[in-house]
């Protein structure tokens, strides 16, 4: 079996020489996005992944450096952190479904007072299509059955107060997520470049 690679500076995933669509993609394809969608800049992407990176190196007890104007953010992680006490057995590891023929990098795969979660850290505020981007993640892995995880999206804050904790509960994101799943187009050339990071 192989290994699923994604390439940064294409924004692609690629299984075994084979482009794949991923989770963002396939969401875009659908047209679920909104309107927020237009507000995605270069800048604001560079510091989701800035602070995304900084999370993760926190995450493995390393040193974890961001410019001032974007440290409240990491405090706002290791304050809920420090507060929930999760462990992680992924942490933005990209991973492939060839079930569902789509790719994703959940930010986090881990338990948390002994229940299975799932988490995706946002530096924007709450979308509509959130819950639906956790299904399809949960929907990756096959180790814990489907929508046993819990899914949860973390709204780091700028300012390092706790970040905001929302758990997606609506079994209807897996019913839309699967239907998505199963659609052929989704040819990359045609929609925008949001993995990785989306957050506005």
């Amino acid at each position: 079996m192989g290994r699923v690679v994604f390439d940064a500076a294409t924004h692609v995933y690629q299984f075994e020489g084979r482009d794949i669509p991923s989770v963002t993609t396939r969401i875009a394809a659908a047209g679920l996005l909104g309107a927020g969608a237009q507000f995605y800049t270069t800048a604001s992407a560079a510091r989701g992944t800035r602070v995304h990176l900084a999370c993760a190196e926190y995450d493995h007890g390393r040193e974890a450096v961001l410019p001032d104007t974007e440290r409240g953010f990491l405090d706002s992680y290791t304050f809920w952190q420090k507060m929930m006490r999760p462990t992680w057995s992924h942490i933005e590891q990209p991973q492939y479904s060839s079930t569902h023929d789509t790719a994703g990098t959940a930010d986090r795969v881990g338990t948390m007072n002994g229940q299975p979660l799932i988490v995706d850290l946002k530096t924007g505020s709450p979308a509509s299509w959130h819950g639906l981007q956790l299904a399809m993640y949960d929907l990756l892995y096959d180790d814990v059955p489907p929508q046993q995880r819990r899914r949860l999206a973390l709204y780091l804050r700028k300012d390092g107060r706790l970040a905001q904790s929302v758990e997606y509960l609506d079994p209807a994101d897996y019913t839309l997520a699967l239907n998505l799943m199963k659609r052929t187009d989704t040819d990359g050339d045609h929609l925008p470049s949001l993995e990785r990071h989306v957050d506005p």
